[in-house]
């Protein structure tokens, strides 16, 4: 039987917290890019640098892919509406199947 500790509790309030503040991020960038007040390629990397800051560990690799993928569409120029909803999935704490 698996017990929660506090460490494990408290990394899965911190990681949740985390996943907020992101999305909360990713609005506020959509609406940046919406006004053309952002740079996709500075943002890209910008969000490069922190995905490699990340853990990696099997609690972070749904964040982290959604967040690649999200990165890759900033790259291709994707339509807002597609980026938007890789933000849904960051909220959600990946995809779910």
């Amino acid at each position: 039987m698996q017990t929660t500790t506090m460490d494990d509790a408290t990394n899965s309030v911190e990681f949740d917290f985390v996943k907020g503040h992101i999305a909360a991020t990713m609005t506020l960038i959509h609406g940046l890019i919406e006004q053309g007040l952002i740079d996709r390629d500075q943002l890209d990397a910008f969000f490069a640098s922190f995905i490699s800051s990340l853990p990696h560990n099997r609690d972070t690799l749904g964040l982290r892919l959604i967040l690649d993928q999200w990165r890759q569409g900033l790259r291709d120029g994707a339509a807002e509406d597609e980026l938007k909803g890789k933000l849904f999935e960051v909220i959600r704490g990946g995809r779910n199947g």
